[in-house]
C-alpha cells in the first residue's frame, strides 16, 4: 500500500513539475512577446496632415511643370523609391538615432543625384529647396524621439 501511495505521489509531483514547467516556460514567452511591443513604439515622423500637404506638393511640382511623360515616371519612381527606403529607415527599430540621421541624409543625396539628371534646373531647384526644409524638420523630430 506504501508502494502504490508512494508511486501515486511520484506521479503527482512529476505533473505538478509538468504544470509548472509549462507554466514557467509561458510566462517567459508572453514577458518577452510584452518587451518587443514595448520596444518598438508606433512612431511617425509627420502626421497624416503634415504627410498629404508633402504628397500634393509633390503633385504640384509635377503638373506645374512642362515635363515630358517620361521624366514625369521617372521623378515618380525615383521620389517613390527613396520614399519608401525613408520609411523603412524609420521603422527599422534596431537603428539608433544616428544611424537613422545619417541614413535619412545618405538616401536624400542619393535620390537628389538621380533627380538632378532628370529634373531641368528650375524643376530640380524647387525640388531640392522643398526637400532641404523638409530634411530639416525631419532630423528635428528625429531628435524629439
Amino acid at each position: 500500500m506504501v508502494g502504490i501511495r508512494n508511486e501515486i505521489m511520484i506521479k503527482g509531483f512529476y505533473q505538478l513539475y509538468i504544470v509548472l514547467g509549462f507554466l514557467c516556460y509561458s510566462h517567459l514567452v508572453i514577458g518577452q512577446e510584452t518587451d518587443v511591443q514595448q520596444e518598438e513604439p508606433e512612431t511617425s515622423i509627420f502626421n497624416q496632415e503634415e504627410s498629404d500637404y508633402i504628397k500634393k506638393w509633390f503633385r504640384t511640382i509635377v503638373d506645374d511643370s512642362n515635363l515630358n511623360e517620361e521624366t514625369i515616371n521617372r521623378f515618380n519612381v525615383i521620389t517613390s523609391y527613396y520614399g519608401l527606403k525613408m520609411k523603412q529607415l524609420g521603422e527599422d527599430h534596431k537603428l539608433t538615432k544616428i544611424e537613422i540621421t545619417q541614413g535619412f541624409k545618405n538616401l536624400v543625396n542619393e535620390q537628389n543625384k538621380e533627380l538632378k539628371q532628370i529634373l531641368p534646373a528650375e524643376q530640380y531647384e524647387s525640388f531640392y529647396d522643398f526637400f532641404d526644409k523638409l530634411s530639416w524638420s525631419v532630423n528635428k523630430r528625429l531628435n524629439q524621439l
